[in-house]
């Protein structure tokens, strides 16, 4: 009896302890050293190989070249548009001016399908000399349905475009195997922006003068009516000596005056709409225009060579570690036996 109660009584204090687990080793960077050490001819090797086949692969590669133009927006004659230098007289006449700065949306006309189609549907002269259809270059003149929408996504892979916002300076980079045709198709871009913001200027400025006209001849109206209404009040009452009438005579005079300066601002709106819609101005300057580039930007030897020594590394590291600790496992095996208790 005594001895069942010690056993339900140390099992009660073996279920109330709390069993503290060991705490895991941390590394040995002395035996990791020692290791490296001894295994740094293999290292060493590795580091070799992983450099040789990186060098040997940046030379079987295609090199990349890019051409880069750098655009400033131009500065508008005046300090901008002539229908923004008569600032909130044009507001409250209900004309819309040019605005500030639109350099955000360059990028996206850029990158943007009816651009690139219409680039790719031009001929360009490659570095042999012979002239090549983009569209063929990019596609390698395979047929397929979609090659048109497939060429406009290599086309946008291959454009590297940035804008400082700041300043406002967009910088446009092409990729290209063909250092000709990357700085070719670089300047044929910068024209083609130059032309739809051209186009969008003049569409602007022609709507802009088309609302001014049917606003001014709506104005022009309205100041016949007021004078007609003054000039037959002043007919029917040639003696004007009551008060009522002096008002009456007083409002249908300040209706015409506000009529001549509507219609006056409206003139000179037009005129300045008309001088907009014909200015021939440059949108962009071309502050760097492509050259064709003398050097590669891609395969980089350096940098693939420095990635093949840390992966030559890395895989010579991982070998040793693994022979290192195959060793280590048949030496422990080989104490145990040896030190194994012979058989009576």
């Amino acid at each position: 009896m005594s001895d069942r109660i010690v056993e339900l009584s140390a099992a009660r204090a073996f279920e109330g302890a709390v069993i503290e687990e060991p705490a895991a080793p941390g590394p040995n960077w002395g035996a990791l050293a020692r290791a490296a050490w001894s295994h740094r001819g293999r290292l060493a090797a590795g580091a070799v190989a992983g450099a040789v086949l990186a060098v040997a692969l940046s030379f079987v590669l295609p090199p990349t070249y890019v051409a880069n133009v750098a655009l400033l927006e131009a500065p508008r004659p005046g300090g901008g548009s002539a229908l923004d230098q008569l600032g909130l007289q044009a507001e409250m006449l209900g004309i819309k001016g040019g605005g500030g700065s639109n350099a955000l949306t360059y990028p996206d006309i850029l990158r943007s399908r009816r651009l690139l189609t219409t680039l790719l549907e031009e001929k360009y002269t490659d570095r042999k000399g012979a002239s090549v259809a983009l569209i063929d270059h990019v596609m390698g003149g395979k047929p397929s349905p979609q090659r048109s929408e497939l060429a406009v996504q290599e086309m946008r892979e291959r454009l590297d475009i940035g804008l400082d916002r700041r300043t406002n300076l967009l910088r446009v980079g092409v990729k290209d195997r063909d250092p000709v045709l990357a700085a070719a198709v670089a300047n044929r871009l910068c024209t083609a922006l130059q032309d739809v913001l051209t186009h969008a200027m003049m569409t602007q400025a022609s709507a802009n003068r088309r609302f001014i006209e049917e606003r001014l001849a709506s104005a022009e109206r309205e100041l016949a009516g007021a004078e007609a209404s003054l000039r037959a009040f002043r007919e029917a009452n040639l003696h004007v000596d009551s008060p009522r009438l002096v008002l009456e005579q007083a409002r249908l005079a300040r209706e015409m005056r506000v009529r001549e300066e509507v219609v006056i601002a409206l003139s000179r709106q037009y005129e300045i709409a008309r001088v907009d819609e014909n200015r021939d101005v440059p949108v962009l300057n071309v502050m760097d225009p492509a050259v064709v580039p003398a050097f590669r930007s891609s395969p980089r030897r350096a940098p693939m060579a420095l990635a093949g020594v840390l992966l030559g590394l890395a895989v010579a590291a991982a070998a040793s570690t693994d022979r290192w600790r195959r060793h280590g496992a048949g030496s422990s095996a080989s104490a145990a036996i040896a030190t194994e208790p012979k058989a009576a």
